[in-house]
């Protein structure tokens, strides 16, 4: 699927020009100015300024959107001629929409979607293996599996309201899709760092709460609670533990755990 996403923007990239020449033949037109974050998603022609989308039909401010290569999850605020609507709303010829991603250090509410429950949670796919290790140490409810289809992505992502973090961009452009993010990055301590900053996630840390293999939750234990379960060295060596309660895999802070710290600190 990933593979497929990369070869239709090499393709729609190819294809700006004679699209620019078909464009050309419709007789409306609407006006877009994209801001911050969303401009990643434009040809480098359009980034950062107003231009012209040119089409047929009377479709929906969120088709308009998506024509442009912008995924929908990551828009968070549109005005059209300057005021506030959502993504049904089907706007007049040559009207004058702007639209906006997520404010980071802004108290703005949106029409788009229901602000999501503090601490996120997250679903992410199959190419974010290593972020989803990184995120259950931080603490955060993160569900990964490299089995999850497309669909059970978005079906879970429903019901329980995950964001969905994705190198796909073919899962975010889903219609059922509301919550979601693609990530830049391929490196995962940078995808973190980029989770970060993308949702204010600092105040939500909380280190060794989770388990990094099944995401489940932690419970202190005693040596005597998990001793048959140790081998004599760490045993010996070692006096904190923990134990996931979903899938009993214990834990203990150790000089692993002071590594994983100083990898979080990087981020506070």
């Amino acid at each position: 699927m990933y593979a497929n996403s990369i070869l239709a923007e090499i393709g729609l990239t190819l294809l700006q020009p004679v699209l620019k020449m078909v464009e050309k033949h419709f007789d409306k037109y609407v006006e877009f100015r994209f801001y911050g974050s969303l401009n990643d998603f434009l040809v480098p022609g359009n980034r950062h300024k107003s231009f012209k989308r040119y089409y047929f039909g009377n479709p929906t401010v969120k088709d308009l959107i998506e024509s442009t290569g912008v995924l929908h999850p990551e828009v968070s605020l549109i005005l059209c001629n300057g005021d506030e609507v959502t993504f049904g709303f089907r706007p007049q010829p040559f009207s004058r929409i702007a639209c906006y991603p997520q404010f980071h250090f802004l108290p703005v509410e949106s029409l788009l979607r229901i602000p999501l429950a503090r601490p996120l949670k997250f679903i992410l796919d199959v190419h974010l293996g290593k972020l989803a290790s990184y995120l259950r140490i931080c603490g955060f409810d993160t569900l990964y599996s490299n089995s999850f289809a497309d669909d059970e992505i978005i079906s879970i992502s429903s019901a329980q309201n995950r964001v969905i973090v994705t190198r796909d961009k073919g899962i975010l452009r889903n219609g059922k899709v509301t919550y979601g993010y693609f990530m830049r990055s391929n490196v995962p301590k940078a995808q973190l760092k980029e989770l970060f900053y993308e949702f204010d996630m600092k105040k939500d840390v909380r280190p060794f709460s989770r388990c990094t293999y099944c995401n489940g939750l932690f419970e202190k234990v005693t040596l005597n609670d998990v001793n048959s379960l140790l081998k004599e060295g760490t045993a010996r060596s070692y006096s904190e533990f923990y134990r996931c309660t979903s899938c009993g895999k214990v834990y203990w802070i150790g000089a692993h755990s002071k590594n994983i710290l100083k990898i979080i600190g990087e981020f506070l």
